[in-house]
């Protein structure tokens, strides 16, 4: 018993080496940065090095400034635009092609084009497209007679194009995981449906999308994440104007820490970005975990 108890320990014991390599990774390159950048937003940090310990200053100062409150809205708003037009097109796409009885191989190698162009290529390309002065959107606008449009000197306009931009560079990603999803689904229930003479409007909205629940609200979680993140499209399409008037928190950190030299204060934009990922992560995990325990429940249903 003694031998057992002494081998049982020493199992125990190499488990826990075992991990250490991955556990040290995760602390040294995720929870020190976290930590460290938690610190310096607490601090009145200058980028030649000298710093002083201020407390919450930071955030009360950002919290206060139209600036920033005009980029965290900015945020919020591309995010939910961008990923709600992203899942609605990507949705449409993976059902075409799911129909489709030829051409599967060619049409999905033809809608991933655009997700393998990095995004500095894709604000670059999109922005030369609407360039008022000799951009192709512009020119075949006049062409038909219409009136000009101030894609980057007016707010709206400015916004419609990183919009644009960014739905079209990562609606093949939700194409993906949705396509992926539909072939992973029974057919049982929807032939069953289909016998019974479900119209397809009713065959989708009854069978099809509450299976796809799940595969959904993963998708919109991981676009949500990088949608908040948003900057390259941005920086190179309209920098943030007119003005501030589409900045996102990420490009106004980027000013305000490099360009400006506060990193305390950039810190600070970052973190109050950080916690609005944790909270909007933490629904949609909510969300994930009541379609997946939904669709459960409904697979019993049907089985019994």
């Amino acid at each position: 018993m003694a031998q057992s108890a002494t081998l049982v320990e020493r199992r125990g014991w190499h488990k826990h080496v075992l991990l250490s390599p991955p556990l040290l990774f995760f602390a040294g390159f995720t929870l020190f940065p976290l930590g460290y950048t938690i610190y310096v937003s607490l601090s009145n940090w200058s980028i030649t090095g000298a710093h002083s310990f201020v407390g919450l200053d930071n955030y009360v100062r950002i919290l206060g400034s139209n600036t920033f409150r005009q980029s965290y809205l900015n945020t919020i708003v591309f995010a939910v635009v961008t990923v709600l037009l992203q899942y609605l097109l990507g949705l449409a796409m993976a059902v075409l092609v799911y129909r489709s009885t030829f051409g599967q191989s060619v049409l999905r190698l033809l809608f991933l084009v655009p997700m393998m162009f990095t995004p500095v290529v894709v604000g670059f390309v999109w922005k030369t497209m609407f360039d008022p002065s000799y951009g192709p959107i512009s020119f075949f606008m006049d062409r038909l007679g219409l009136p000009a449009v101030p894609w980057f000197s007016e707010k709206l306009p400015a916004m419609t194009t990183i919009v644009i931009a960014d739905v079209w560079q990562w609606t093949p990603f939700m194409f993906l995981i949705l396509f992926a999803a539909l072939r992973s689904l029974p057919t049982a229930p929807l032939e069953a449906a289909m016998v019974d003479g479900a119209s397809g409007w009713r065959l989708f909205f009854d069978h099809l999308w509450p299976m796809l629940l799940p595969a959904s609200v993963t998708a919109i979680l991981l676009r949500s994440i990088e949608a908040f993140k948003l900057f390259d499209v941005v920086y190179l399409t309209t920098g943030g104007g007119p003005g501030v008037q589409t900045a996102t928190v990420t490009l106004s950190a980027y000013f305000t820490g490099i360009r400006s030299g506060d990193l305390g204060t950039a810190a600070a934009m970052t973190v109050v970005l950080l916690v609005t990922v944790l909270i909007s992560t933490t629904i949609l995990l909510r969300i994930l975990a009541w379609a997946s325990a939904r669709r459960s429940r409904r697979d019993l249903g049907e089985a019994a």
